[in-house]
Formats: C-alpha cells, sequence, structure tokens
C-alpha cells in the first residue's frame, strides 16, 4: 500500500490510476471497472494492495528515483486492441501472513 500512495502522491495522479496502469502492466489489458473498483475499494477500506500493483509501484519508484522519465500512458496501443476471449475470469487475491 505504502507504494502505491507514495508514487501517486510522487507523480500527483490518482491511486486508482497507479491501480488501472498496474493492472494494464501485468496482465497486458485493461481491468473491467467492476474488478477495478472492487480491488481498489479493498485498497482502501483495509490498506490491501495486490503483488502486481506493489510491483509496479516500485518500479515507478525505482524510475523516478533514477531520473528515468516516466510515461503512465505508454501502454495505450493495448486499449485500442478487441478483447480475444469472450468473457475474462474473476480476479481476485489474497494476502498470505
Amino acid at each position: 500500500m505504502h507504494n502505491v500512495k507514495r508514487i501517486a502522491d510522487l507523480l500527483q495522479v490518482s491511486e486508482y490510476k497507479i491501480f488501472s496502469e498496474a493492472y494494464l502492466n501485468w496482465h497486458g489489458d485493461r481491468a473491467t471497472d467492476d474488478d477495478l473498483a472492487e480491488l481498489f475499494s479493498r485498497f482502501m477500506m483495509f490498506g490491501e494492495a495486490p503483488d502486481w500493483a506493489e510491483v509496479y509501484a516500485q518500479s515507478l519508484l525505482t524510475d523516478l528515483m533514477n531520473n528515468r522519465q516516466i510515461n503512465l500512458n505508454s501502454y495505450c496501443v493495448l486499449n485500442m486492441s478487441p478483447r480475444v476471449a469472450s468473457k475474462k475470469p474473476k480476479i481476485s487475491f489474497s494476502i498470505v501472513r
């Protein structure tokens, strides 16, 4: 959670935007609004971020600290491609302690 909030503050974008771009980066396609809203609500209520969101946020922090240019919309070409599968499986995550 800490990395997602920190990079969102540094880039002056919403945490929701970071979640959206992290999902696209990890899964190669945009999440449905319902799936992303469910994951984001868990993040806001319980502070639980999926591993893929934390990994993405950490990579952005590393890039920022190394003075690399960050473009959150660098995967925009994928947004124009049609979905191949007829129905996407539900996404979920769990935290193991």
